[in-house]
């Protein structure tokens, strides 16, 4: 069964990221547009779409690293524990604290992007 849950985490998470992407796309139909520019001319028209090709789309690359900040499929990272006290952003991390990482809320942070 943990083999089982494993492979269905794994086959999960990559295809809410693939709908996420194409839901962004469906969106942003101009940014569609240049995407599929960009596989036409690095793969032509009957290409053959290969793990190798990936270093030649920049532009896709973004669109899926974008994607993933905006809707990580784990919008928290795995619980760490403080083995001291730290004094972190102005707030005191007491010993044995479980802190846990909002990287949904990270992605969208106005003092980290630009435009969130």
């Amino acid at each position: 069964m943990l083999i089982k849950d494993l492979l269905m985490a794994e086959i999960d998470t990559t295809s809410s990221t693939l709908e996420w992407t194409m839901a962004e796309l469906l969106h942003n139909p101009e940014k569609m547009l240049k995407v599929r520019a960009e596989l036409h001319q690095t793969l032509g028209k009957n290409g053959k779409f290969e793990e190798s090709n990936t270093l030649k789309l920049p532009y896709l690359n973004a669109i899926v690293k974008e994607t993933l900040r905006l809707h990580p499929p784990a919008p928290f990272l795995i619980p760490h524990k403080a083995i001291d006290y730290v004094e972190l952003g102005g707030f005191t991390i007491l010993n044995n604290a479980q802190i846990l990482v909002n990287v949904w809320s990270l992605g969208r942070d106005s003092s980290i992007w630009a435009k969130p």
